[in-house]
């Protein structure tokens, strides 16, 4: 089989970023894409615009990622602006679009593992245009391409079927816990712990609950508070030198299952003033980018005032208060502004009102909330590696059709 050079089959056009000052999100001039960072599974989404274009790719040109990370693909939905972090691919009239298309999917590995650099991996427009590729003749193409496309097809039907599974799960853990704080778990244990409880105005548009059920205000079950920043850049050295007191960042709280154990920084003495040593066992809960995730302390730690810390009064348990604000992330959400970082302020969480029972019953809820949740970790995780298999399944088609032959 014929082989040739990329550069000898193909035009390759190097991306080059405008200035930032011709960078708009008002749809003014042509769509811009820096990166793969706006890609989807054929084209990307324009999110940016450039009014004054430095180097341009045309419709369903191959949009190539050529550093952080290497070999991702796309096609161009139209006439766009190309950033350095992609190259533009244009086949002759001899190659078929797909055909090269789907050669890319099958050599990204091998793609990757040229990239060099220490930041980030990258690839030189040498590397890209000395890519070798088996041509055969047009007829050939078109065939190996339908072959695929078959294949492809009947995989993503099972995909699709994967990915609602997933879907549905996601909607059943939210019904799950909605039933739970409805009370609709438990035998309706009277409470017999008196509190401030919230008005009948604040309760009157909040789901019924039993009559041996209160409503109260997050702020009277335990105490909050921020990580207690006082505003110094949150990467400042001085922050961290002799440092000895773990610091967990936000995306620490979303990346935990249950509990944080794992750090990457430790503020010392000067920092520990600008912030709190929160105990072991506190409830984090995020209050900007990912509002309400939640997990639990699993040493020691200082956070930033993107988290609010809680640690509950004696009649409640710590998890109770997780499923709930777990049960709570969309109306949470909907308190945020509409702005680029999503965040919502302390007073949010301190107004928040919770359904409260007795310790009988939160024990209770917990276990049945915890023994349908397993089902689901359990369900997923099966779906999760089927899903795994499937594009490992993907490849293999991709490898049978440019290593041997269908």
């Amino acid at each position: 089989m014929l082989t040739m050079k990329l550069k000898e089959c193909c035009t390759v056009i190097a991306g080059q970023s405008p200035e930032s000052k011709y960078y708009n999100t008002e749809g003014i001039g042509i769509p811009f894409f820096q990166g793969k960072a706006d890609f989807g599974e054929v084209y990307p989404t324009i999110r940016v615009y450039c009014s004054q274009p430095t180097k341009i790719a045309e419709k369903d040109d191959i949009l190539l990622s050529v550093r952080a990370p290497v070999g991702a693909t796309n096609l161009s939905p139209g006439k766009v602006c190309i950033g350095r972090g992609l190259t533009a691919i244009r086949p002759s009239a001899d190659l078929d679009l797909k055909y090269l298309l789907y050669f890319f999917r099958y050599y990204e590995v091998q793609l990757q593992e040229k990239g060099t650099g220490t930041t980030f991996k990258a690839i030189t427009q040498d590397v890209v245009k000395n890519i070798e590729i088996p041509i055969p003749d047009i007829d050939e193409q078109k065939r190996i391409v339908s072959k695929v496309d078959e294949l492809f097809s009947e995989l993503d039907n099972g995909v699709e079927t994967l990915k609602k599974t997933k879907q549905q799960l996601a909607v059943y853990r939210q019904a799950v816990l909605k039933e739970a704080f409805e009370g609709k778990f438990t035998a309706h244990i009277p409470c017999d712990v008196e509190l401030s409880w919230a008005s009948e105005e604040e309760t009157k548009s909040l789901p019924a609950i039993p009559k041996e059920w209160q409503y109260i205000a997050l702020s009277n079950l335990g105490d909050l508070g921020r990580g207690k920043s006082k505003h110094r850049p949150r990467n400042d050295p001085k922050l961290f030198e002799g440092g000895k007191y773990p610091f967990l960042q936000t995306g620490k709280v979303k990346a935990a299952k249950q509990y944080i154990t794992e750090y990457s920084k430790m503020y010392g003495e000067f920092g520990l003033q600008q912030s709190k040593l929160w105990p072991k066992g506190t409830l984090c809960i995020t209050i900007a980018a990912n509002i309400a995730e939640t997990a639990f302390l699993g040493i020691d730690a200082c956070f930033p005032d993107s988290v609010v810390g809680f640690t509950p009064y004696e009649h409640i348990i710590p998890e109770y208060i997780k499923y709930f604000i777990e049960s709570q992330k969309l109306r949470l959400w909907a308190f945020a502004p509409a702005t680029a970082q999503k965040n919502i302020n302390l007073d949010t969480l301190e107004n928040l009102i919770v359904p409260y029972c007795s310790v009988e019953e939160q024990q209770l809820v917990i276990a049945k909330i915890e023994a349908r949740m397993t089902i689901c970790d359990s369900i997923e995780q099966t779906v999760d590696i089927a899903l795994q298999q499937a594009e490992a399944m993907r490849q293999s088609i991709l490898k049978k059709a440019f290593e041997e032959s269908f």
